[in-house]
Parts: C-alpha cells; sequence; structure tokens
C-alpha cells in the first residue's frame, strides 16, 4: 500500500493512492508535481479522482491523464467547472483495480463536491479544511454545505485521518479560538501548525475526532450561546453553522 502527498502553490495537495499496482492520484492540480509523484514510487495511476471541480484542484488534470492515460473521475454535478469522463453521481463505492475508495457525496463549496475515503484516510478537498470549512463565494450554497457536514461527515468515523485539498490551518484556527478563547484544542492545533511551517515540515495530518474538537464548523450546536452572545439567535446546528460561515467570511484576525 502506497500513499503519500504533495504540495504545490502556495498551500494547495495532491494526493498518491496505491493498491498491489492500482494507483490513482487525487487533484492533480499541478501536472508537473503530481507526474514526479507517481514516478517517485514507481507506480503510473490509471485513475484520477477529483473532489470537486475548481481549476486549482483540475488545472493539470487533462495533462495528467494524456500522459498517464488515467480515466478521470468526478462529479457531473461540476459540469459547470470542468468534465470528468466518469460521473461519482450516486456512487458509494468505486472499485478501481485492488483499490476500493468510498465517495461521500458533500454539496455546498461546489454543486458536486465530494470525499473520498480509503484506508482510514478522508481526503475532504475544500469541504473541510483543517480547523475550517470551504466557502461558498463561486456557487457554493451554505446551507447545502451546513447539510453536508450535519448529514454526511458528522456520522463518519473519529479515527479518520483528514487530508484537505489545501493546508489552512494558520488562517482557520485563530478563527476557532476567536469564538472559543478556551478551546486548548483548538490552541494546540494552531501551535502545531506554527511549529511546522517554522521546521520546513509538512503538518501531520489529524484525526476527524481532533477536528471535531477544534474546528467550529464541526462545533456548530455547541457554538449556539457563542452565537447568541454575538447577536445572532440560530435555532438549531443548521443555523448555526450558517451563520458560522457569514461569521468566517467577514471575519480579520486581528493577530
Amino acid at each position: 500500500m502506497i500513499f503519500d502527498r504533495r504540495r504545490y502553490g502556495q498551500d494547495n495537495y495532491t494526493y498518491l493512492i496505491a493498491e498491489s499496482g492500482d494507483a490513482a492520484l487525487i487533484d492533480p492540480g499541478d501536472p508537473e508535481v503530481a507526474l514526479a509523484l507517481a514516478s517517485e514510487h514507481g507506480v503510473r495511476p490509471r485513475v484520477v479522482l477529483h473532489t470537486h471541480g475548481h481549476h486549482d484542484h483540475t488545472g493539470g488534470t487533462r495533462r495528467v491523464a494524456s500522459a498517464l492515460r488515467a480515466t478521470v473521475y468526478g462529479s457531473k454535478a461540476d459540469a459547470a467547472l470542468y468534465r470528468p469522463d466518469v460521473d461519482l453521481s450516486g456512487q458509494a463505492l468505486l472499485a478501481l483495480g485492488a483499490l476500493r475508495v468510498r465517495v461521500h457525496e458533500v454539496p455546498g463549496h461546489t454543486p458536486g463536491s465530494v470525499l473520498f475515503e480509503w484506508e482510514g484516510l478522508l481526503f475532504t478537498g475544500d469541504t473541510l479544511f483543517w480547523g475550517g470549512a470551504g466557502n461558498c463565494r463561486n456557487g457554493g450554497d451554505p446551507a447545502r454545505l451546513a447539510d453536508s457536514f450535519l448529514r454526511v461527515i458528522a456520522p463518519l468515523d473519529d479515527a479518520l485521518l483528514v487530508h484537505p485539498g489545501h493546508d489552512y490551518a494558520e488562517a482557520n484556527l485563530p478563527f476557532a479560538l476567536d469564538l472559543e478563547p478556551a478551546n486548548d484544542a483548538a490552541r494546540d492545533r494552531l501551535a502545531a501548525a506554527r511549529a511546522a511551517k517554522a521546521s520546513r515540515e509538512e503538518p501531520e495530518a489529524p484525526t476527524l475526532g481532533a477536528e471535531r474538537r477544534a474546528n467550529p464548523f464541526l462545533r456548530a450546536g455547541p457554538l449556539i450561546p457563542v452565537l447568541a452572545r454575538q447577536g445572532r439567535a440560530c435555532g438549531d446546528a443548521r443555523e448555526a453553522f450558517v451563520a458560522l460561515r457569514a461569521l468566517r467570511d467577514g471575519w480579520r484576525s486581528a493577530r
């Protein structure tokens, strides 16, 4: 079994997964980085998987697919952004040779956003970030994103390791601490992210359970009283999530 990731641009990630000679690249936004990652491990991925259709995740796909003769999988709900070869809509499990990849549909950041689950790893694209959630400014819908968090992500196993499409931890966790200054989990995560950057190392992926302790978007229900004190009365976790997304959109760190 092979798993690896590479950063490209400032904070994007592309991922490689492989089992018994069968391999897939996830979100190969930079073709040179993605092809080099596969070459380093001596594998030839025949599959490209996309968490959603935004260009910073799909911009390298056609070059990668052409070089590897790979098939591109993604949701037709994002057809306005890109056109995959195979539609993921309604597919809960992909059998890709020896690879068995679960697909969780999570519309909100884009209409066709999905998560991929494989061997204890959760690839979350721009839906769930370390310390945050995807914005909804480019054709997204905060209410649908709330439903995806509350109905799809909430039941997932705490032990899954969260691998997002960007490293936004240093940007997101100060917002979490503004909401909950006493949240030690968020404070420790922020310190770890800063330490990794200072040492020029990649941060370790947290478990979904750790995210639930630090990430306000996974704590929408418990934050209802905090939002009420800020003049945002919310009747349930869904309303609280939407209020959090609006707060985050307008938030600027004072630190």
